[in-house]
């Protein structure tokens, strides 16, 4: 085999791992990375974990219990295009598959322009929630609403 062969083969070997690479990085922020959805100008960040999945000096520092079964969800809003975050009201609801609502107390954090809501609540193992997030966007006041399903595992 002659050199120049020998380096197209290794460039070809190097590529397919690189596509590898990129398709495990999206399946893993898929599964575990923060979620996005866009209404019209604005896009609206949001992400659930278990509170245990949060550091010990993270979740001392905005007061949040860490537990098995203590379920935490985070909400920014962003004006497409821009890096600063969009100040809102926001409230919400979750109910589980029997029907049982649990209103969500969220609190706001500012760390320099970054805005985020917060919210904790407990959960069952493996329990399917569905989330109805209203968000009012303010200058411009612009009305949202998030609505999505996720299902919550206890860290072991």
């Amino acid at each position: 085999m002659t050199v120049k062969r020998l380096g197209r083969e290794i460039m070809k070997g190097l590529t397919q791992l690189k596509w590898v690479c990129v398709l495990l990085v999206c399946c893993l922020s898929w599964a575990h990375g923060e979620q996005k959805r866009v209404f019209g100008d604005y896009e609206v960040h949001y992400i659930g974990l278990t509170s245990t999945d949060l550091s010990p000096q993270v979740a001392k520092q905005y007061g949040i219990q860490r537990s098995r079964n203590m379920g935490y969800l985070s909400v920014s809003i962003l004006k497409k295009g821009r890096t600063n975050a969009v100040d809102a009201q926001v409230s919400g609801q979750m109910v589980n598959l029997l029907g049982q609502y649990k209103t969500l107390d969220f609190t706001r954090i500012q760390e320099g322009r970054a805005i985020y809501f917060i919210s904790t609540f407990k959960f069952d193992e493996e329990e399917i929630y569905s989330f109805d997030i209203d968000l009012m966007a303010m200058k411009p006041k612009k009305e949202l609403n998030l609505k999505f399903k996720q299902k919550f595992y206890k860290e072991k």
